[in-house]
């Protein structure tokens, strides 16, 4: 029998095992700080988006070892995350009190409500954007609050064949003035869709810091998005790890209500994944009962294999290279149950919004969509190639 892949940091770069030990504050002495190269120590601080964390932890060093330099880049993208979060805050202010006025139930799922809760201070954590969940029946009603409010997308033509029950589970909204974005969720995700939003709002947590109250999700619901999300993305930000530390260090988790979650909707070699990975990158302490699943095979397999993109600073966007592309998807298909694998077959046969754009047809003949889907897709893919092969022959010119 296989024994389990050991899950070991010995092949990650010296910058990066020093981010790993600040992050779970070991102690530090004058040897962790020789021969470090610093710029790819901020290059990796950045990427991971665990800067905040780490320039709270470094000023307080009086190790003579650590540039100046560095303790100012930190503290400089500090100070602009810290105005980041404010705006995020007084965004998600606004839009919460639409919602409440029109009896719409909404769940920050992320954001500055998670700073708050994990960290205890708005500016030790980043966010890109707010992340609201509503329920399905609510969703076009919150988008027209935030088209009201000054929102805009480039996914109008959505529902044009039904695409978004399909092949969506959110969609995205930017505000071209004050440049906030706002994803907004009618499930947590499309591979494992987890609980109705029903039972999520009736587990909910109610937080006052604002003028009106704010909802967001349980302890154990919010324990199982964050695995949820960082494991499709192959954990490539530490931080993403960080937050489940922070859960784990702080007691948050009652083990028989995410036992509850987890045997309604499965997903435990994901929490195995995530825990194991916590617990050897940043030492971070597991109750016994959470702790008896990362024994499991299946998670210390996956564990392993999210190690490549720790390790390795990837790019996941459409943009990034094909190889770690295919690696990522390779790994997304080792996530999945089989009946996952089967959901995301039918998913793919599905229409896509780029077939509507491809191929513009009246409402009367959208049904025409199934049937050409393979056909729309091989004529896309010839004309990615060939305007392709355009590009590298005017540069070879």
């Amino acid at each position: 029998m296989k024994t389990a892949p050991i899950i070991d940091t010995t092949g990650f770069p010296k910058e990066l095992i020093l981010l790993l030990k600040i992050l779970g504050s070991h102690s530090l002495d004058e040897s962790h700080f020789v021969d470090v190269d610093w710029n790819k120590f901020l290059d990796l601080a950045f990427h991971h988006r665990v800067y905040p964390i780490l320039y709270v932890r470094l000023k307080e060093y009086t190790n003579t070892s650590i540039p100046h330099t560095v303790i100012k880049a930190l503290h400089s993208k500090y100070s602009t995350n810290v105005i980041n979060m404010l705006r995020l805050s007084s965004e998600l202010e606004k839009i919460n009190k639409e919602f409440l006025d029109l009896n719409i139930q909404s769940l920050l799922l992320k954001g500055p409500v998670l700073a708050l809760k994990l960290y205890g201070d708005l500016s030790l954590r980043t966010s890109k954007d707010l992340d609201i969940l509503v329920s399905p029946h609510h969703v076009t009603q919150a988008e027209e609050i935030l088209v009201r409010l000054g929102y805009e997308t480039e996914e109008k033509d959505q529902d044009a064949i039904n695409i978004r029950k399909r092949k969506q589970y959110h969609i995205s909204y930017v505000h071209p003035l004050r440049l906030t974005q706002v994803e907004l969720h009618w499930h947590m995700s499309l591979e494992l869709p987890g609980p109705s939003f029903e039972d999520l709002w009736e587990r909910r947590i109610t937080a006052t810091v604002s003028s009106s109250p704010i909802n967001y999700l349980g302890n154990e619901d919010l324990l199982v998005y964050l695995v949820s999300h960082g494991s499709k993305h192959g954990w490539f930000r530490l931080r993403w790890l960080y937050d489940i530390d922070q859960m784990m260090s702080k007691d948050m988790i009652n083990i028989e209500k995410l036992k509850q979650i987890y045997k309604s909707d499965g997903g435990q070699h994901l929490a195995g994944q995530s825990l194991l990975l916590t617990s050897k990158l940043f030492s971070t302490r597991l109750p016994n009962q959470l702790e008896i699943l990362t024994h499991n095979k299946r998670s210390q397999k996956l564990a392993y294999s999210a190690l490549f993109f720790i390790k390795n600073k990837v790019d996941l966007s459409p943009d990034g290279d094909k190889h770690i592309l295919g690696l990522h998807k390779h790994y997304l298909y080792s996530l999945m149950t089989w009946k996952q694998k089967l959901s995301q077959i039918i998913v793919y046969l599905y229409p896509s919004p780029k077939d509507v754009l491809l191929l513009p047809l009246p409402k009367s003949l959208h049904f025409l969509y199934f049937p050409l889907r393979p056909f729309l897709w091989l004529w896309r893919s010839l004309r990615k190639e060939s305007e392709s092969e355009g590009k590298l022959f005017k540069l070879g010119r």
